[in-house]
């Protein structure tokens, strides 16, 4: 814990110098700041629980630092980050750890809820007021006080946690159109800078690219199971958040595919598929095997036939049960 700490002290060292380095107005390196918070405080391995911790954390220094506390242990005094007291651009950081603790929260309670149901409605309201604090920074940086590049970050991250909420909701086409205005501003982001610094900005597109061809599969875009897995083809051996996401998005796809199917043709005979779980497994099948051919290295092969294998130990599972429950 006290290695943590310092760890935080000097990073805490660091934003403060990004938030300060600045030509003209106030500037707030965003997407650094947050991706560099994320990898270091606990996304690197998925654990939202202890970054939520780390965000709720370096909001009580911020407030210390710049004597925005809001009231003590006894009372709540509840204080508005306003454009009048933008004298600082860590008013702007306070908004973003806000947005970061609230949407933290909701990915925890994503995780959770896979298990406990009634947490979806937690989950919202969570993703919500992140989605509020990012319309909030937004608004902020419209200042003139707030140079051109962090008012287009500010945009682009409000647009990404709109994307979020409304892609919870189900609403595909406003959530397609949330992350493309994201991807948009972030592609003009990086033609504007050279190779090196726009590499964080590709790293945020290729994050929410499957995001967009799952909304297009929903919105009638039958092409977009394959773009998913080709996504998850040139993601190679590595694992991480982005592969499980894949997993995700291909999965939740073929949900909605199988729900039509209704038998399969083998050695000539018409089967009956009547358990979604084998459908999935046979809607993916045909995919997977391209997958595994069209690899280009012996980690991806290996990691593609690992996710065959389970996925056929899972629907054979599935089908034994069935065949138990009808006897």
């Amino acid at each position: 814990m006290a290695v943590e700490k310092a760890n935080e002290a000097k990073i805490t060292s660091l934003e403060e110098n990004k938030e300060n380095a600045m030509d003209e107005g106030l500037s707030l390196e965003i997407l650094q700041i947050i991706k560099e918070s994320q990898q270091q405080h606990g996304l690197r391995h998925g654990d939202y629980q202890r970054y939520r911790g780390y965000c709720s954390r370096r909001l009580r220094r911020l407030r210390k630092t710049l004597g925005f506390r809001m009231g003590n242990r006894h009372k709540f005094t509840g204080k508005k980050i306003t454009v009048e007291i933008l004298s600082d651009s860590r008013y702007l950081l306070l908004v973003v750890m806000e947005a970061e603790r609230a949407w933290s929260y909701a990915m925890q309670l994503k995780q959770e809820a896979n298990t406990e149901p009634r947490k979806r409605f937690h989950l919202m309201a969570r993703l919500r007021k992140a989605a509020k604090h990012g319309e909030k920074l937004e608004k902020l940086c419209e200042s003139q006080r707030v140079d051109a590049k962090t008012k287009l970050e500010a945009q682009a991250y409000s647009s990404y946690l709109t994307g979020m909420v409304q892609f919870e909701m189900q609403k595909w086409k406003s959530a397609m159109e949330a992350f493309n205005k994201c991807k948009t501003i972030y592609l003009n982001l990086a033609s504007a800078f050279t190779e090196e610094q726009a590499v964080l900005y590709h790293q945020r597109v290729e994050e929410i690219s499957p995001n967009i061809r799952y909304c297009a599969y929903n919105i009638g875009d039958q092409n977009a199971i394959n773009d998913l897995m080709q996504m998850r083809l040139s993601a190679g051996g590595g694992g991480g958040m982005m592969a499980e996401k894949l997993e995700a998005l291909i999965t939740q796809t073929r949900a909605k595919q199988a729900a039509t199917m209704s038998e399969v043709e083998w050695r000539g005979r018409t089967v009956p598929v009547k358990i979604d779980k084998a459908r999935i497994f046979l809607l993916g099948l045909a995919d997977n095997e391209a997958a595994i051919a069209q690899a280009d290295n012996d980690e991806t092969k290996e990691r593609l036939y690992e996710t065959l294998l389970a996925e056929c130990r899972d629907t054979i599972q599935a089908v034994r049960e069935e065949l138990r429950t009808d006897v």
